[in-house]
């Protein structure tokens, strides 16, 4: 069900998915949930994303959309993420378009305001009991006109759930750490080394980012012994 989308109908935007899906067109991105679609016309600007293949491949990317949906559904009220208008017929996501760029190829004019900024983002998040998990990659931080920073693509969040939930938890948890180790990361550029003692206390390690770590320094070694 859509919210709030003036002259723009249901049927209309689901005649107009389908219609995208079933020829090719529109696409705007490809990714591991599936295809992302670009629709303007009618004063509106949005992103729907579609669970692409079949059987059981769409199923699970289906799920991953509808867990997206639900992490947005927590953001309504968090500046610095996408608007999301409703998840369509039960399978196809409905976002504002942001007219943004990828943190890898941007022009921040102000880097300590930008990342201060950002930091803020991602607290409100957590508050709001969604950790994003996944901004080690790089084309889920968009920056706008080179100063504001705007967090997408949800499809790994995890939302924490209320009472007795101790798995659950511990995923947020971990994901809350991954949130903060980007930042850190994406703001020193890796050169950990320059970290100040206030940025320090975000940067907490977790036993699966030391563990892949290591897997990458054997097969560097392994990649250079052999190649």
């Amino acid at each position: 069900m859509l919210e709030d989308i003036n002259a723009l109908t249901e049927g209309e935007l689901l005649q107009w998915i389908k219609s995208s899906v079933k020829t090719g067109s529109n696409i705007f991105s490809h990714g591991y949930q599936g295809h992302t679609y670009i629709y303007k016309d009618k004063g509106h600007h949005l992103i729907i994303k579609a669970p692409m293949g079949w059987g059981p491949g769409k199923l699970i990317r289906s799920v991953m959309l509808r867990n997206e949906y639900r992490a947005y559904s927590r953001l309504s009220e968090v500046r610095g993420v996408p608007r999301c208008y409703g998840l369509l017929d039960g399978c196809y996501l409905v976002l504002e378009y942001i007219d943004g760029v990828p943190i890898r190829r941007a022009q921040i004019t102000d880097r300590d305001m930008f990342f201060e900024t950002l930091l803020h983002l991602i607290k409100a998040l957590h508050t709001a009991g969604v950790a994003h998990g996944d901004l080690k990659k790089k084309d889920n931080i968009l920056v706008i006109e080179g100063r504001t920073p705007c967090v997408i693509d949800f499809g790994a969040a995890i939302a924490r759930k209320q009472g007795f939930a101790p798995l659950n938890h511990y995923l947020y948890n971990v994901a809350r750490k991954f949130d903060f180790n980007a930042w850190v990361k994406l703001k020193y550029e890796r050169r950990l080394k320059n970290m100040t003692d206030e940025d320090m206390e975000y940067y907490d390690r977790t036993v699966i980012e030391k563990v892949a770590r290591r897997i990458k320094q054997i097969y560097l070694k392994f990649k250079s012994a052999f190649y």
